[in-house]
């Protein structure tokens, strides 16, 4: 039988097919191969000279499939006997490991296959049983995210005018939390610190080797003094950045504290469509259609304090924007203050209070502008894995997972 252009498709060169049979029932092709050698070396001495004793059994080893069709490799068990030290052994095979019933190849593909998805849909997509996907996944998963994590944290220590970002994400929103080290320059995900509190970062800092070989020159992070305190004692050369997006949901938050108290105040109608359209506010004004910017102006003439407030949030954001460099940026931010003394309001009062005793880290954005917006992206990736998983009781397999997850277009974007 010419199979010859299978043995390509099963891309294992040291068998050939000699036949196959299919089973349409179970929709399965069982493929009849022997090795391409008809001796092997002693494994104990080296020496090719060999005999064979015989086939007793064939092996039933599973590879990858074939278009639809399942794909079982029916592999000869041959026995050799070493004609110079008597020692007796049963050919071993490259792709497939003694006593194995899967291929090297089918164990990296489940492997693959388990990301972004379940081990339950992929044990029922490849036919094979849930204790045995699971069992080849996490033992893939511990050394991939080993492999990944030093890739990364290699290329972290290596790389110029390395920019770190920190920020916590929640476990269980509101008891467990966890803090994460991203590459921001990089674009990778370096580590997870358990808990976001000051002694679990220090607990991390004493544990943690590569921590004082990375070099940033700034590191991103929200408003915490935890996360500030923290960075100042590891990496005191580097420059510290309030996070653009935590900065300006504190306006924000100000801006709608305005709104609500001016909301109860209105007639009727005018509380109902300030209402319904208060998320317009949230937005900037330029990035809004043609007809939202005319709901936003009506809604804005229904009251001067709210008008002011807005105005005020707006330009806060052209602050960020339009911000040449630091100099500017603090002569351009104490004119924003002056604003927002204007709108005499107690929720405005406290934003600017707050934004004063953070202003140098404020500021320290319009000198290297980076953000964590890739964080929070990240984020929303690591939801969405603990709702798909229903959470890993295993910290382990929780932690390269998201390792794995978070980095496989960074190291796909390096292979």
């Amino acid at each position: 039988m010419y199979c010859h252009y299978i043995n390509k498709l099963l891309n294992i060169p040291e068998i050939h097919i000699n036949d196959m049979t299919f089973d349409d029932r179970e929709n399965v092709v069982y493929f009849q191969v022997e090795p391409v050698q008809f001796v092997q070396a002693c494994p104990c001495c080296g020496s090719t000279y060999v005999k064979r004793n015989g086939t007793p059994y064939k092996r039933q080893v599973r590879h990858l499939p074939l278009m639809e069709w399942r794909t079982i490799l029916l592999v000869p068990s041959i026995n050799m006997t070493c004609m110079d030290c008597d020692a007796h052994f049963v050919w071993q095979y490259d792709f497939v490991k003694p006593k194995k019933q899967y291929t090297q190849a089918f164990q990296e593909r489940l492997i693959q296959q388990g990301h972004g998805t379940t081990i339950q849909a992929m044990a029922s997509f490849q036919a094979v049983p849930y204790a045995t996907a699971e069992r080849y996944y996490k033992r893939g998963l511990a050394v991939q995210s080993d492999d990944t994590q030093a890739t990364c944290i290699q290329d972290a220590m290596a790389r110029d005018q390395l920019v770190l970002g920190i920020d916590d994400f929640a476990v269980r929103k509101g008891h467990t939390y966890n803090t994460g080290i991203h590459d921001l320059k990089g674009g990778s995900f370096l580590d997870i610190i358990p808990g976001r509190k000051m002694d679990d970062l220090q607990a991390f800092q004493k544990t943690c080797p590569y921590l004082h070989a990375l070099n940033p020159v700034a590191v991103v992070m929200d408003m915490s003094y935890t996360y500030h305190k923290f960075t100042q004692q590891c990496f005191p050369q580097a420059i510290r950045i309030a996070d653009r997006f935590h900065v300006n949901r504190y306006v924000t938050d100000a801006m709608h504290d305005v709104r609500k108290d001016v909301q109860k105040k209105l007639p009727t109608q005018a509380r109902k469509q300030l209402k319904r359209h208060h998320h317009l506010l949230e937005k900037r004004y330029d990035a809004l259609t043609h007809k939202e910017q005319a709901t936003v102006q009506a809604i804005l003439k229904y009251d001067e304090q709210l008008n002011a407030a807005y105005n005020w949030k707006e330009a806060f954001i052209d602050w960020y924007d339009l911000s040449a460099d630091a100099k500017q940026a603090k002569r351009t931010l104490d004119q924003w203050y002056k604003q927002g003394h204007q709108v005499h309001h107690a929720a405005v009062e406290s934003c600017i209070k707050t934004i004063q005793n953070w202003e140098s880290e404020i500021i320290n954005y319009h000198r290297l502008r980076f953000t964590n917006a890739v964080v929070e992206g990240r984020h929303n990736k690591i939801k969405a894995l603990q709702r798909r998983h229903y959470f890993t009781r295993n910290r382990n397999v929780y932690k390269d997972r998201i390792l794995v997850e978070c980095n496989l277009a960074y190291m796909q974007g390096i292979a």
